[in-house]
Parts: C-alpha cells; structure tokens; sequence
C-alpha cells in the first residue's frame, strides 16, 4: 500500500514520527507532490503574474519526466493520423504541437525524476529569480522563496515514487492513427478515497489513536493506493 500525506504531515511531525504511527500498515510513504508544489507557490508575489503559467509547467518538468516508449507510440499514432488529414508527412515540430496535454496524460504514464534531477528545481530558480511583468513586479518573492525552498529540500526524497507501486491501471484501449493506445488512469493524488479521512482512526492501532491523530500527530491522508 501506499500511503500520500500533506506537507504538513511531514513538517509537523517528521517522517520517522509519521512511520511510527502507521507501522502496522506496513505501507510506503510519500509526501503528495500537489501539495510539494503548492508550497512554491506561497512564495512568488502573485499568482496572477504574467509568467505564472510558465513557472508551473517548469516547476512540473522538474519532478517528472514522461515514458518515452508511451510517447513514441503516441508520437506514431498522430504522425499517421496528421498524414491522412493533411495529406503530407508532418515535421516533428507539427507532431509535437498537434498532441494535447489531454491526449498525452491519457495515454502516456509519467514518473518522478529521481533526487539528483529533481534539484533541478534550483537552476529554475535561478533562471527566474529575476524575471519580471511590464510593470517591474518580480514573480519571484526572495525572502519568502528562499525560507520555502530550505525547507523543500528535505523532501525531495518524499516525494519520489515507489519502484514497486504500479501507480497507472490500463482502463481500456483505443486506435489512433491505426496505432492501438492504451488508455491509462494515474493513481497518484487520487482523491477517490475521501471518506476514508472519516475512517482514517480505526486503521492505527492502539488506545491512543484519537489522541495521537488530534493532538500531537496532526495530518491528513490524501491519497491510499492498494
């Protein structure tokens, strides 16, 4: 099993607390990466900012990367399908702006990059830490960026999957392009499981759930995948 937390599950009590307490699950842990990312965002200025978007989309390629095997079938499908609409082989350049971020999510699985490549996290800070809107105000706040991303370090490793959790399940399969794309659902950040926070108590051992999970080992599960 594998068990999301929030980042305050892990800035509260600490990852080595958190496992004592869900021991007997035996269960992975890992910080939710939605929650990892919106911390960054406390730190800009503005969420409104002209360069907002850009930021988010940098941020995200920093964590994951996607399977190139997926995207090479899905790459196939669309050059063949371009070539029956337009009646002339298209460039890559065509085949990559014809491809939506819908149609890649659906068939396409993505993985974290690792901790080594997820410090890249640092030269996109670099690169936009002086980067401003038409009217001089910076996306980037200093004093707070700098306070978020000391913390954020440490939990890289958190946030990183689980070599041996299967986190996309195969829902069906459809042809594209006389190719035959699989049609993939992502378990992480899953939010199917809301009313297991209603349940959450009866699943920790011990007289002293209730007292841990309200006083002293304030979480809140986000996600379990099986």
């Amino acid at each position: 099993m594998l068990l999301n937390l929030n980042l305050w599950s892990f800035m509260l009590t600490g990852t080595v607390a958190m496992r004592l307490v869900i021991r007997p699950w035996r269960c992975s842990v890992r910080l939710d990466i939605w929650h990892f990312m919106r911390w960054f965002t406390t730190g800009l200025n503005t969420e409104h900012h002209p360069l907002y978007g850009t930021w988010c989309s940098q941020l995200s390629n920093c964590i994951f990367e996607w399977d190139m095997g997926d995207v090479k079938k899905l790459r196939k499908a669309k050059k063949t399908e371009l070539k029956k609409s337009h009646h002339h082989v298209p460039s890559d350049s065509q085949i990559t702006a014809a491809i939506t971020t819908k149609e890649i999510s659906k068939h396409c699985r993505r993985r974290t990059r690792g901790v080594d490549e997820t410090k890249m996290i640092q030269k996109l800070l670099d690169d936009m830490w002086e980067l401003t809107d038409t009217t001089g105000l910076h996306l980037i706040n200093a004093a707070r960026i700098t306070k978020i991303w000391e913390v954020q370090q440490k939990h890289i490793a958190c946030i990183q999957d689980v070599p041996e959790v299967e986190l996309y399940t195969k829902v069906c399969t459809l042809e594209k392009g006389g190719c035959v794309l699989d049609v993939l659902r992502c378990g992480r950040g899953s939010t199917s499981l809301e009313s297991f926070h209603n349940h959450q108590c009866n699943f920790i051992p011990g007289k002293n759930r209730y007292h841990l999970l309200g006083k002293h080992f304030y979480y809140k599960i986000i996600g379990v995948i099986i």
